[in-house]
C-alpha cells in the first residue's frame, strides 16, 4: 500500500476546496439578475421584424466559414 504524507493530503484537501469554491460560483451565477437596461434591450430586439436581422448563413459567407 501507498505511503502518503501528511503535506500530500493536504494539498488534496486544499484542491477540493478550490474545486468547491469554483463550483458555487457557477452555481450562484445562475442567480444573478440581468440589470433593467439589459432587460429592456432584449425586449427591444424582440419587437424588431427578423428582416433586420443577418441570416447565419450570411455571416459564414462573409467569414469564408
Amino acid at each position: 500500500m501507498e505511503q502518503i504524507s501528511l503535506e500530500k493530503v493536504n494539498n488534496n484537501v486544499l484542491g477540493l476546496r478550490q474545486m468547491i469554491e469554483e463550483m458555487k460560483e457557477i452555481l450562484m451565477e445562475d442567480e444573478l439578475e440581468l440589470a433593467d437596461d439589459v432587460v429592456q434591450e432584449i425586449e427591444e430586439s424582440r419587437k424588431k421584424p427578423e428582416s433586420s436581422f443577418i441570416s447565419q448563413e450570411d455571416i459564414e459567407a462573409e467569414f469564408g466559414l
